[in-house]
């Protein structure tokens, strides 16, 4: 029962040890990833695809519907079990539709997890060797994603988001998109003049369409290749699954080369998404205690979920004021060493204003040449003048 891959899905991290313990292997054997979104890139991403996703009790029903139906079309030889921690009472039904393969119920002891695990793995086995297919295509074609960070209002997050996504166009030439997650109030399109006003509905849409043009049109097109994705003001509206956002950035990630995210500043399950899909999470703060206390919370707290250390940049923004406070005593809090510092500059609200980030309006200003400089760490081969080209037809 164990040469078959099992793969744990979501919190807390010790969920992979009840699956071990199931399976009588070794924890580290076992691998694990904190959320749905995680899962679904990790199987449009390896080649091999597992045997069986087992999904802890922390994930919300409509969540692994999601997911197994994911599966259902990326990898139909692997099995999707849920794992509750009470009596599923109705919930068979709806799930078997789904594509679940079975739910189990752990106040009844650990016995059934296990017997559930072999009869997945048997099956999952057994179809393989009937089909021939235990691998996925090819690594799909996909470009780079990058969210921004602050659990603490006025740091300059949607600052930095919009001038990192203008200088990422600027610099290398490539269409980028900026996706907006403040759904009740998002900022983003400010900084360009523009406002947003694009229903979450079409926004949401986005993540079961293929044409780039489509996909093009539901954004704002603010520079020639650049674009910037939200909606208009939705107060009180419900969440959005996380589901459906890692849909709309692993669509948007397959059309643009770079997806900048102005992520919230909770832990919603759609910015948990962007970070599952990101390839690096920009973590801004100020230079003051209550910003520095902040920030070090959200890495511990990101870190407890699973995220690497690696995937994580700390911008330290307004990094020349003198209140007291040093950059070094700042990495000696994090214990993360700063990648870019961001000087205080009076073109900053007043970029705001005109409606021109201060990358494209100032570009030889010090604010700009520091987010150029990061832009650049995510792209450091510069598309050559003659060569740049927009995915999208001119209009």
């Amino acid at each position: 029962m164990t040469e078959g891959r099992v793969v744990a899905v979501g919190a807390p991290p010790t969920f992979r040890h009840q699956v071990a313990r199931a399976l009588a292997v070794d924890p580290d054997s076992v691998p694990w990833v904190p959320t749905v979104t995680a899962a679904e890139s990790s199987l449009s991403e390896q080649r091999h695809s597992p045997n069986v996703l087992v999904l802890s009790p922390s994930i919300k029903e409509i969540d692994a519907f999601g997911l197994s139906e994911f599966v259902g079309r990326s990898s139909p030889t692997s099995a999707v079990v849920m794992v509750r921690d009470h009596a599923p009472n109705g919930l068979l039904p709806a799930a078997m539709r789904a594509g679940v393969r079975d739910v189990i119920d752990l106040s009844r002891g650990g016995g059934e997890l296990r017997d559930a695990l072999s009869r997945a793995l048997a099956w999952s086995e057994n179809l393989r060797g009937a089909t021939g297919a235990g691998a996925q295509e090819s690594e799909e074609s996909r470009g780079m994603v990058i969210s921004v960070f602050s659990s603490k209002g006025g740091t300059g997050k949607t600052f930095l988001t919009s001038n990192l996504g203008a200088a990422l166009a600027r610099d290398t030439g490539k269409d980028t998109a900026i996706l907006d997650l403040e759904l009740e109030v998002g900022d983003v399109h400010s900084y360009f003049g523009r406002t947003a006003t694009t229903p979450l509905s079409d926004l949401l849409a986005i993540g079961d369409m293929e044409e780039p043009n489509s996909i093009a049109q539901i954004g704002t097109r603010v520079r020639s290749n650049l674009w910037t994705f939200g909606t208009g003001s939705a107060p009180g509206a419900d969440p959005v699954p996380g589901e459906a956002m890692g849909k709309v950035i692993r669509t948007l990630r397959g059309v643009f080369p770079y997806v900048v995210v102005d992520a919230t500043a909770d832990y919603t399950d759609a910015t948990l998404a962007a970070f599952d899909l990101s390839d690096a999470v920009c973590l801004i703060t100020g230079l003051d205690v209550v910003g520095v206390r902040h920030l070090s919370l959200a890495l511990q707290t990101l870190l407890s979920l699973g995220f690497p250390r690696e995937r994580f940049r700390l911008v330290l923004n307004r990094a020349d004021s003198k209140v007291g406070l040093s950059s070094s005593e700042v990495e000696r809090v994090m214990k993360v060493g700063i990648d870019t510092m961001i000087p205080s500059s009076r073109l900053v609200p007043s970029s705001l204003n005109s409606g021109v980030p201060v990358v494209l309006d100032q570009p030889k200003s010090e604010v700009a040449k520091a987010i150029s400089t990061l832009a650049l760490r995510f792209a450091p081969a510069p598309v050559d003048a003659g060569r740049k080209r927009s995915l999208f037809r001119k209009k």
